[in-house]
């Protein structure tokens, strides 16, 4: 998955989080390009470098991903119709991306929005290969959660969507987002050293930011693995 495209019709589904928190960290020499105008983007999330254009710049997309091998392309709900409009006047220019990761949530809205953009890319020539929805905000399994969408897929064969493939809900990822911090950087010391040093500080700030960081730490430790999990499934790893 060298060149994937984060995209829905719907906002508010989980496309700068996937790309933040799932790709961004496994795709590491990745360049990292936001099509958004209105909504929170990967740059308010931490992520450094992140190109910023607008969706019916296609022209100048393609022109900048000439030079990457890998690239992370997250377009906003306010975009795609502007991204499809513009790519369509380029020969094959959604053959530049390798996959199109549609995030789709339970909600009915946004489940029906994406596979409107399922139907969207379908009808641009995308293969079902390369359409790939990812079950996201997921309480209790993905299939139980959006059984409406794997209904659709195994009906009408135009995207595909994996049963062990999905971010499932977690207070983690607000919490992430507030300090700008990714999973690495929360896990990248030893959270035994803290509860260690929650015990033993006498200061009961110092205490409280310990028991608390470790907290984190335990919370965000499972949800990496789902992570690491998911991205090799969507990729083939």
């Amino acid at each position: 998955m060298a060149k994937v495209a984060i995209v829905n019709y719907s906002g508010s589904v989980g496309k700068t989080l996937a790309a933040t928190y799932l790709f961004k960290p496994r795709m590491p020499t990745a360049r990292f390009f936001a099509l958004e105008t209105i909504n929170m983007s990967a740059s308010d999330l931490g992520i450094k470098d992140v190109v910023s254009l607008k969706g019916d710049n296609v022209g100048e997309l393609i022109e900048e991903i000439v030079f990457e091998d890998e690239a992370i392309i997250d377009i906003g709900a306010s975009n795609i119709e502007r991204f499809l409009d513009g790519a369509s006047r380029y020969e094959n220019a959604l053959h530049e991306f390798d996959c199109f990761v549609i995030p789709v949530t339970p909600d009915d809205k946004a489940w029906q929005e994406s596979i409107k953009t399922a139907i969207a890319l379908s009808k641009a020539g995308i293969k079902k290969e390369k359409i790939v929805f990812l079950p996201n905000r997921i309480k209790n399994s993905p299939q139980e959660d959006i059984d409406a969408v794997y209904d659709w897929v195994k009906e009408k064969k135009l995207a595909t969507i994996h049963p062990k493939a999905a971010i499932y809900d977690s207070e983690i990822f607000e919490y992430l987002a507030h300090y700008k911090m990714s999973f690495e950087e929360l896990l990248s010391e030893d959270a035994e050293a803290f509860k260690q040093k929650a015990k033993e500080t006498t200061d009961p700030e110092e205490r409280a930011k310990a028991a608390r960081r470790y907290r984190w730490m335990k919370l965000a430790a499972p949800v990496k693995r789902n992570l690491d999990s998911t991205f090799a499934i969507l990729t083939g790893a």
